[in-house]
Formats: C-alpha cells, sequence, structure tokens
C-alpha cells in the first residue's frame, strides 16, 4: 500500500500551481519513466504497481533506478485510482524535479520554436515532439499558453520534454523585442502572409504560431515577416500542430 504522504503529494501535483510550487511534474509509462532516467532527468521518486513489478521492461527500469539511488515506491490496486494521470494506469509513474529555464537557456545558433497561447495541452505536447524530431529544440511559450507540465502535455510530448528547453515567458511581447535586438527576426504564420515557399530559413529566426482560435496577436505579426502554408481545399484553417511539422519541415530540409 501507497505511503499516504506519497499520495498525497502526487494529488498535488495534478494542479498547476502545486507543480509549480515544488517544480516537479508526473510522468507515466514505461516510455516516459525510462526516457527521464535514459536523460539523466532529475527523478524524485518512481511508483509502480505492485503486481507488475515482475514485467520485463519495469525490472530494466527498478535495476536502473537501484543503480541511481532513487526512491522506489510500489502502490496497490485501491491506490491506482488516487494518483494515475491516465483512464488506464500502465503501471509506472515517476515525479520529476525541473530546473527553471531562463531565457537565455534557448538562446543558441538554432531557430527558435514561439508559441502564442496555444490553450491545448495535446497540440503543445505533440509540436515538442516534433521540434524534437527536427532537432530544433528552443521553444518559447507566452504567458498565457498551458502549462507544459500539464499531464496531457506531457504524455503527448512522448518523452521529447527531457530533450528541449522549453522558457515560459511572463511577457511574450517584450521578450520577443529583446530578441529582435539580439539580431533574431521574427516569422508569424498568418492566413494572409506571403506564400510559404518564399521563406528563406535562417538560424537566426523566431517562427512564431498562433492559438488555435485566434492565431497570432497584432503586435508580434508587426514585429517582423508573416507566411502561411498554401492549401487547396475547404477547410478553414490547419490545427496548429500539424502547421508546426509542416513549417519545421522546410526548415530543416532548406537550411
Amino acid at each position: 500500500m501507497l505511503k499516504r504522504n506519497i499520495k498525497k503529494h502526487i494529488n498535488k501535483l495534478h494542479q498547476k500551481k502545486y507543480r509549480k510550487e515544488y517544480a516537479e511534474f508526473i510522468i507515466e509509462g514505461i516510455k516516459g519513466v525510462g526516457g527521464a532516467l535514459e536523460s539523466n532527468s532529475n527523478v524524485n521518486f518512481i511508483v509502480i504497481e505492485e503486481k507488475k513489478k515482475e514485467d520485463k521492461n519495469i525490472l530494466e527500469i527498478i535495476k536502473k533506478a537501484e543503480g541511481l539511488n532513487i526512491e522506489i515506491h510500489y502502490c496497490a490496486q485501491k491506490d491506482i485510482g488516487d494518483i494515475k494521470t491516465t483512464e488506464t494506469f500502465p503501471g509506472i509513474l515517476a515525479v520529476i524535479k525541473y530546473s527553471k529555464t531562463v531565457l537565455l537557456d534557448i538562446i543558441n545558433d538554432k531557430p527558435i520554436i514561439c508559441l502564442d497561447s496555444v490553450k491545448d495541452p495535446g497540440n503543445l505536447g505533440t509540436i515538442i515532439r516534433t521540434a524534437d524530431w527536427f532537432g530544433l529544440p528552443n521553444i518559447l511559450l507566452s504567458e498565457n499558453c498551458v502549462d507544459v507540465y500539464n499531464e496531457k502535455t506531457v504524455r503527448s510530448t512522448m518523452g521529447s520534454i527531457f530533450h528541449t528547453g522549453i522558457y515560459q515567458s511572463q511577457d511574450i511581447v517584450s521578450d520577443l523585442k529583446n530578441l529582435t535586438q539580439k539580431d533574431y527576426s521574427i516569422v508569424s504564420l498568418t492566413m494572409d502572409g506571403e506564400n510559404l515557399k518564399e521563406l528563406q530559413p535562417k538560424k537566426n529566426n523566431i517562427y512564431v504560431f498562433g492559438s488555435e482560435s485566434h492565431g497570432v496577436r497584432s503586435e508580434i505579426i508587426e514585429m517582423g515577416e508573416r507566411y502561411t502554408i498554401p492549401g487547396k481545399g475547404n477547410a478553414e484553417s490547419l490545427n496548429v500542430a500539424v502547421s508546426a511539422g509542416i513549417v519545421l519541415k522546410k526548415i530543416v530540409v532548406q537550411k
């Protein structure tokens, strides 16, 4: 049976305010927990369902965690409803301590992916995963984006959250203005820009994708260039994660 204090702590981390207070988040599943261990993330502790501790993949995680002196707790079936973040608990979760990123952490020789007011956690997680796939790990989030440590966001990254530098701004317009003074250029994806095929990728570009319902805010659009992904059908717009995937592929292929 899981200790009451451990159960209580995990329950708190289901809420954004406590994730922020403790600088911790939850990740579930063999792939997620294994990815955290492989990336040398600061794993606070691991919880494993008692009846699954003999599973081959979980045994490998246990062995690695013990070698790293990471605390392991075991839970009974009746504990699962109190701690799980998914409908079907995969038998293992970890609580991860994260370091608070500053803007300088994502300034290097690669482009920056900026998301303005993206609210859907699945879209955010998919964009993080896609950026990781294309080797573009610098991500800047506006102050009103969904929490990057939201449980659905974390699941959607499929472990890529451990391979990317993500900074959540408190004032995205001010931060972008500061970045333009460091020779960065703003490229906004809008419905009324130049054809995307005309875009010339540069390592000091910041590619801005807007919210699912409102797009990129006008103050940001006015800072730089704007481009549009051309379409031939009748759909009103593209999903933001799909748009990001199309643009990131172009950046990598042409750079």
